[in-house]
């Protein structure tokens, strides 16, 4: 069994955090990251269109390097290419920037939670990385409950 992390809840408004990939699953990382007024920097050769409507999230339309990381508070690499990621949670780590590589969990400082918004409530959903699918019901499952409720 892997061992369950500790939700931290962390101010990222105003905060330099960097994307480093443009495609399906960095875009729906970097709108739920917009929710939370990071100063937002997404880093792909290519990238989304539902990235670029996102308001004030700065895109770079470069392949993702480590020299792209030195002010960054928090880093996710989420590229379709595992050298990439590795070598951004290699340049984070020696820097001590806390980072999420969407492909492999074992490089990872912290997992990308679902997230449940309403108003000042928010919850963070996650399985340990194993199932997220259960993920997406459970934050399903709380909307729900907090439309019905709050």
């Amino acid at each position: 069994m892997d061992r369950r992390k500790f939700p931290l809840f962390i101010d990222l408004h105003g905060r330099p955090v960097v994307l480093c990939g443009g495609g399906k699953i960095a875009a729906r990382r970097a709108a739920t990251l917009a929710l939370f007024g990071p100063e937002l920097t997404v880093i792909a050769p290519e990238i989304a269109p539902e990235i670029r409507a996102l308001p004030g999230v700065r895109c770079i339309e470069t392949p993702c390097d480590p020299a792209h990381l030195p002010e960054a508070v928090l880093v996710l690499a989420a590229t379709d290419d595992p050298a990439v990621n590795a070598a951004v949670a290699a340049a984070c780590r020696a820097r001590g920037v806390p980072v999420n590589n969407a492909s492999d969990q074992a490089q990872c400082d912290f997992q990308f939670p679902a997230v449940a918004v309403r108003g000042d409530l928010v919850a963070g959903i996650n399985a340990g990385g194993t199932d997220h699918s259960l993920v997406r019901r459970a934050a399903a499952a709380i909307r729900k409950l907090w439309e019905e409720t709050v």
